[in-house]
């Protein structure tokens, strides 16, 4: 007679509670605004750090060393269309204790910080650019001063907490309503990057000098900026007409992946995306909206120049790099759009600007909320988190619990960020941390066709091969090798990257602490008499 064995029951329930609501095109826009064609520092940081180098080429470099990284992610998502993404992807592969010690690290708890950088964002190149701008062509003193308000510590850290506040309220009402106000956001941030791209193409040195030093003025008192800050940067050293430099041109590459690393972000919300397992959509999503955003951000750089001239941005760039405080309009930077709205005369553009400003920097704190949820839901599903942060609202279909988890985590980042000195130059650390996430993700892209036979035959991706190699295995190997040298350089060109103490105490903390937790869930999950491992053999539930 024979005996049946029970399967054992793998996951905290048979079913997420996620429906697909987004569309293919909703998830290319989501690409492109978490991108974020307002991160700033690449027109600043490359040219203060890296003299000589060229901004258009380095950027294009950027895109195009991210393409096989974004192609990967096209297997990896039609493989494992489940919300989850690099967690999902991981663990099929490599198993529970690479993927969560990875994942949670990398990028649950670093992406904390990209909360608290969307209110900064937020209020100190959204709200104080408009207040700046408008105080300077109406001539009004006051709304001024309302922009520098928001430059100030409790401007930043008030705004903050609300940004992220509205953000979760919005997304505990349902996803389609986040999709729904996307489209707005998207609007609203295209129509201010043409503005300013028009602003810019339009400016000419000559006349930028004369409006940057009427701009000045009417903000801060000071006569001549322009003329000052050139000679003040002269005397610390810099040179304004620097050579070509090939390996400067290369190293602008690593700046602007901090923006096109996040081409492949979608895929955290595969299970709520339409036609998710469709190959054609999936580089539609991913490598269409990277390309999209590149062209974009290189012709930037080029209207730039254009407008201000190469001398006048490496004048800006020391502003940043070296903090000259005679580069600086009222201790503000000279972001692309600060440049912009100084050119201008007009508040209608202004207010078209800083509208799109607002709009793209509040969008990052959703894409925050919506991947790392997404993240902890399937880690929940698998076990390695309680059930209850996996608990999906009936009627409007999001994980309620999850937000409001990660909004009251976010808020000690927040004042962290704002208060504790030194802190805000861990900013890109979420570059490096998420870096290492999507290095690892190419790397069982690679191993997909080997470790997860059968998930990978069932892909449409399966198909692709060169000379008998699985393509999928040709990208991954090269995503890896081109991500890991990414990160080196992170690691240790102080060009670049995280080299003080504080940064890699906390770079190697959050790993050591993320591998604790999962030993002590695994753990707690056997006592119980259930093997977490069962998980990562099965597709998750959708």
């Amino acid at each position: 007679m024979a005996t049946a064995t029970a399967k054992p029951e793998v996951f905290t329930r048979k079913a997420s509670g996620l429906v697909r609501v987004m569309s293919p095109f909703s998830a290319f826009v989501y690409n492109i605004l978490t991108m974020g064609l307002i991160f700033p520092w690449t027109y600043l940081w490359a040219p203060g750090a890296l003299p000589g180098g060229k901004l258009v080429w380095g950027i294009l470099l950027a895109m195009a060393i991210e393409i096989p990284i974004a192609l990967v992610y096209v297997w990896l998502s039609t493989a494992l269309p489940r919300s989850g993404g690099d967690y999902v992807f991981q663990s099929r592969v490599f198993g529970g204790g690479v993927a969560f010690t990875v994942v949670m690290s990398g990028y649950v708890i670093w992406i904390l910080q990209w909360v608290a950088l969307s209110g900064w964002l937020l209020s100190y190149l959204g709200f104080a650019p408009l207040f700046l701008g408008l105080g300077a062509t109406m001539g009004n003193a006051a709304i001024s001063g309302l922009g520098v308000w928001f430059t100030t510590s409790n401007g930043i850290i008030i705004t903050s907490i609300l940004n992220a506040f509205v953000a979760m309220m919005i997304l505990i009402s349902g996803f389609k309503n986040y999709v729904r106000f996307q489209n707005v956001m998207i609007v609203g941030t295209l129509l201010a990057f043409v503005t300013m791209l028009i602003v810019l193409l339009t400016g000419n040195p000559a006349n930028s000098v004369v409006r940057l030093d009427a701009f000045a003025l009417a903000i801060s008192g000071v006569e001549n900026f322009v003329q000052t800050a050139r000679d003040a940067t002269v005397a610390a050293g810099v040179d304004l007409n620097p050579p070509f430099s090939l390996i400067a041109t290369i190293l602008v590459a690593p700046i602007a992946w901090t923006s096109l690393q996040w081409a492949t972000y979608s895929a955290q919300q595969n299970g709520e995306i339409k036609n998710a397992r469709s190959f054609k959509d999936q580089m539609f999503i991913i490598v269409g909206s990277l390309i999209f955003t590149g062209v974009l951000l290189a012709l930037l750089a080029f209207a730039i120049e254009k407008a201000v001239g190469t001398e006048f941005l490496y004048i800006a760039g020391a502003g940043y790099w070296l903090g000259l405080d005679e580069a600086l309009i009222s201790g503000f930077y000279l972001w692309p759009n600060m440049i912009a709205v100084a050119l201008t005369a007009n508040p209608l553009i202004v207010f078209i600007i800083g509208l799109g400003y607002i709009l793209n920097s509040h969008q990052i704190v959703h894409n925050c909320y919506i991947g790392m949820t997404r993240v902890m839901v399937a880690m929940s599903l698998d076990r390695l988190l309680p059930e209850w942060v996996s608990k999906v609202d009936d009627k409007r279909h999001t994980p309620a619990n999850a937000h409001w988890a990660y909004f009251i985590a976010s808020i000690p980042v927040i004042l962290l960020y704002n208060m504790h000195p030194g802190w805000v130059g861990l900013t890109l650390g979420v570059t490096f941390a998420c870096g290492y996430v999507f290095v690892i993700t190419c790397l069982a892209g690679a191993l997909l066709p080997y470790r997860a036979k059968d998930v990978y035959e069932s892909s449409p991706g399966a198909a692709y091969k060169v000379g008998g190699i699985p393509l999928v295995t040709i990208l991954g190997s090269l995503g890896f090798l081109l991500g890991s040298g990414m990160l080196f350089l992170f690691m240790f060109d102080a060009r670049l990257g995280l080299t003080s103490a504080l940064a890699y105490q906390v770079v190697f903390g959050v790993l050591l602490v993320s591998a604790i937790w999962y030993f002590i869930a695994k753990n707690s999950q056997k006592s119980k008499g259930i093997n977490v491992d069962y998980a990562f053999k099965e597709i998750p539930p959708e």
